[in-house]
């Protein structure tokens, strides 16, 4: 583990807000967002989490995209997982039930603790068996925008994952209008161990279904489809002299 670095301060999340990328004004991208991100809550429907207590429980849920339905690995039943939103210089502890029939863990990415606490099994635990309790415990010592997500298998892969931000201890010197957590992901509905598999044995094998740009123009090859999980539709974001704007373009298929 180590301290801040000249580049990990450069990338803070209210460094990226005051450079003008994430600073999106509530009355111009508002009635773009779907209910949960003009609601402030994350995920699909779950919550914002916070306080020194915060339960996680880690199992199966049904998951719809695009007019289809597929398994995925969830905490708290929603994907992606909760925000949990915590204040520098507090403890926090974080008591992560699974529900699965197999191990599994919760790492905290990018966070300065304890190395027991890290939730990567093997090396700092040895995971959270089904049916067991885990708790982690540790001081936050530093502030900004970072994420956790599973060490176990392929469940990050099949949506344990979420968003983690830490508010600084002091007064904040960025004014914005409304902050919001948009977190980019990517989904498929063949299975992560097969996708793997099929990789192994061939690592162009989707590159290959995926032709060629003139295959893509000439009608051959599907387009690529990027929905948004929560919504109906994809967007474009784009940044014009400093003026976030946002468009709807394709309704989602949900096949990738």
């Amino acid at each position: 583990m180590t301290g801040h670095s000249p580049l990990s301060d450069r990338l803070a999340r209210r460094n990226l807000l005051r450079g003008g990328a994430l600073a999106l004004t509530a009355s111009a991208l508002a009635p773009l967002f779907p209910g949960w991100a003009q609601s402030g809550t994350a995920g699909t429907s779950g919550a914002t989490l916070s306080g020194e207590d915060i339960r996680l429980t880690i199992g199966h849920s049904p998951f719809t995209t695009g007019g289809r339905t597929g398994h995925a690995v969830t905490v708290n039943g929603v994907l992606p997982a909760p925000l949990i939103r915590l204040k520098e210089g507090q403890t926090v502890r974080l008591h992560v039930e699974n529900r699965l029939a197999e191990d599994s863990s919760i790492h905290w990415h990018g966070l300065i603790l304890p190395f027991h606490m890290d939730g990567v099994p093997g090396v700092s635990f040895p995971g959270i068996a089904p049916g067991e309790t885990f708790t982690y415990e540790f001081p936050i010592r530093q502030a900004g925008t970072y994420w956790y997500h599973s060490h176990s298998g392929l469940q990050e892969q099949q949506g344990l994952y979420g968003p983690l931000l830490i508010d600084p201890a002091g007064t904040d010197p960025v004014q914005y209008d409304r902050e919001h957590v948009i977190v980019l992901s990517d989904w498929s509905f063949i299975h992560p161990h097969l996708l793997f598999a099929k990789v192994k044995k061939k690592a162009g094998y989707f590159n290959r279904r995926k032709q060629t740009l003139a295959g893509l123009l000439g009608g051959k090859d599907p387009a690529v489809s990027c929905p948004l999980l929560s919504g109906p539709s994809t967007m474009t974001v784009w940044i014009e002299e400093g003026t976030t704007n946002a468009s709807e373009e394709a309704q989602a298929r949900g096949d990738h």
